[in-house]
């Protein structure tokens, strides 16, 4: 269930350094979830990068580079409707997409990279991305875990920006940023069985919530419970 994700998730951020902001523990949880060598968290306005934490100088590095060529996963996914995943930065679809981002991504070992875009409705603030040195998809729970993260990432990323200090974390536990989480979870689960783009997936899922009379937020749960299955 996604409420235990996110019971699971605040439980993590609880337990991490008392030091750290929320952003870094966020980072810092991430890196723990995702199997990630590194994790960093970016605004991104007009292509403009502004970095806001990380768990590493590593993943800052590799943010960097990727606005200076204007190319790779985390360039990309600042205006993509769903997470761009690289599975093997060495595999040819990778180099083929990524050509100036590819060597970069050698060059530091990493071969998988999870890049989450940081949204409220339709504008896009900056992306959380996931870089790791062993090649591979993100599993059901990694990617859920993923979308939680990004969704928190933007509650803070709102709050930096505003100047406000971070709340005590059940207060970012907000109802509106758990059903953008639950929407987004589904939406993956959707893609994987009908073997669509995660755009079609939302596409359906909100057929599906008018065709039933119900709100979005509420098909998306029951999907995410596997209470209702989508079918092609």
């Amino acid at each position: 269930m996604v409420d235990d994700r996110w019971h699971a998730i605040a439980d993590k951020i609880r337990a991490t350094d008392p030091h750290l902001n929320l952003g870094q523990k966020l980072c810092a949880v991430g890196v723990e979830v995702l199997g990630a060598t590194a994790v960093s968290i970016a605004l991104v306005f007009n292509h403009a990068y502004s970095p806001v934490s990380a768990s590493s100088e590593l993943a800052t590095l590799l943010d960097e580079e990727q606005f200076a060529l204007g190319n790779g996963p985390t360039f990309d996914a600042q205006n993509a409707a769903g997470p761009v995943i690289i599975e093997d930065t060495h595999a040819h679809r990778a180099s083929h997409k990524w050509p100036a981002f590819t060597p970069v991504a050698a060059k530091h070992n990493i071969h998988g990279v999870f890049a989450f875009p940081l949204r409220v409705g339709t504008a896009y603030l900056g992306v959380l991305t996931a870089y790791r040195h062993s090649p591979g998809q993100p599993s059901a729970q990694q990617y859920a875990d993923g979308l939680i993260l990004a969704s928190l990432a933007t509650a803070e990323l709102v709050r930096h920006q505003a100047g406000v200090t971070s709340p005590e974390l059940a207060d970012i536990f907000e109802p509106g940023l758990y059903d953008q989480s639950a929407l987004q979870i589904a939406a993956g689960m959707v893609a994987e069985s009908l073997n669509c783009p995660i755009v079609v997936a939302l596409v359906r899922i909100r057929a599906r919530a008018f065709s039933d009379d119900k709100p979005v937020s509420e098909i998306a749960r029951a999907i995410v419970a596997r209470e209702i299955v989508l079918e092609k």
